[in-house]
């Protein structure tokens, strides 16, 4: 019988009756998740805001995870700037400090301002160079002026953002709970961290008084 190469299991331990080598499944693709996002179908921009957006937060948790830092700051230099984009904020939320001073420099004079937004914010979480976020602010952009004001705070607190981030996203995420709120029905129950640190559950406080729930969740 031909030995087949490709895909096999390792047996480590003798199987009795065992014929043949049977094909294993792969745990992980073969591309890197930064690879994928990089060759995804439905890039991140404006007009696919309510498409293919589970395959991006799929790969975004598995760059957070499962990182790998050599490429993610080789991303940061990416001629794609979804690439860019992206590689800064996970970087961000990972506080990889061998990354401030390219983020800055991004953060300033990248021409894309969806690259400045998430430099800004990666800097926001690394709590660095504060006066390059502050001179976001005068952006020509609302959105990375409005991010630069929001990040402010985070520079400015002794909250580790950051690691609450990672705490986050190591919970993991469900493709079938994605999606799951649909306008006419009750709301899923879901549990998120607020920014001073303390948990926020829905059941709580569901039915006693109206609520108000903003996401700013466009990626990219």
């Amino acid at each position: 019988m031909k030995r087949r190469t490709i895909g096999l299991i390792a047996v480590t331990g003798v199987l009795t009756g065992l014929l043949g080598i049977l094909p294993a499944v792969s745990a992980r693709p073969s591309h890197s998740a930064l690879e994928r996002y990089r060759n995804l179908e439905l890039k991140p921009v404006f007009e696919n805001f309510d498409k293919g957006w589970q395959e991006r937060v799929e790969l975004e948790f598995e760059m957070v995870n499962h990182p790998n830092l050599p490429e993610l700051r080789q991303g940061l230099k990416d001629t794609d700037p979804y690439v860019r984009s992206i590689s800064a904020k996970v970087l961000g939320f990972l506080a990889d400090r061998e990354s401030i001073e390219l983020l800055a420099e991004m953060a300033a004079k990248d021409p894309e301002y969806h690259v400045r937004i998430r430099a800004i914010e990666a800097l926001g979480f690394l709590k660095a160079k504060p006066e390059v976020i502050a001179a976001g602010k005068s952006d020509p952009d609302f959105g990375v002026k409005w991010t630069a004001k929001t990040v402010e705070g985070m520079v400015a607190d002794r909250v580790d953002h950051a690691a609450q981030a990672r705490a986050s996203f190591a919970k993991g995420i469900r493709r079938k709970d994605m999606d799951s709120a649909v306008v006419g029905k009750r709301a899923p129950d879901f549990t998120a961290r607020r920014l001073d640190g303390t948990l926020f559950r829905l059941s709580e406080v569901r039915g006693k008084k109206p609520i108000a729930i903003y996401f700013a969740a466009f990626d990219g």
